[in-house]
């Protein structure tokens, strides 16, 4: 019995948009770079309750969100720590946190997820780390 092998490339599964880890890899086309030995920007969109969570490039951030069918809306009374921060990461933190409660649809592509605005400009653009209870 011969058995035959396919040599078709296949793509990789589509990340889900829930429960995700979600590392930040551009804030409105700028890419964000990850300094050694400094906690990367990243968001979970968490199923329970509709909460998210964070790090925005300075303070974590937390709150709620709204998924229907492609459309996502992020609630703009995010609760943040509040931590000084100037530079480059103060730059970051208010860039992502416009572009996120700017947010009203998304699109996942394989293991990249886009924010999208109103207008369908993408806002920011993440990369799947894996399931958030994985990544630490």
């Amino acid at each position: 019995m011969l058995a035959a092998a396919s040599c078709a490339t296949q793509s990789p599964p589509t990340a889900q948009l829930l429960d995700t880890y979600w590392r930040v890899a551009s804030v409105e086309g700028t890419a964000v770079t990850i300094r050694p030995g400094t906690r990367e920007p990243h968001l979970v969109l968490r199923r329970e309750g509709s909460r998210l969570a964070g790090f925005a490039g300075c303070n974590s951030l937390s709150g709620s969100f709204r998924e229907d069918r492609g459309t996502l809306q992020i609630d703009d009374r995010l609760a943040m720590t509040r931590m000084a921060c100037v530079g480059e990461g103060d730059a970051l933190e208010a860039a992502f946190t416009k572009a996120l409660v700017g947010t009203a649809s998304y699109r996942i592509s394989g293991n990249r997820l886009e924010l999208l605005d109103t207008t369908g400009a993408i806002r920011i653009t993440f990369e799947n780390r894996g399931p958030a209870q994985a990544v630490k």
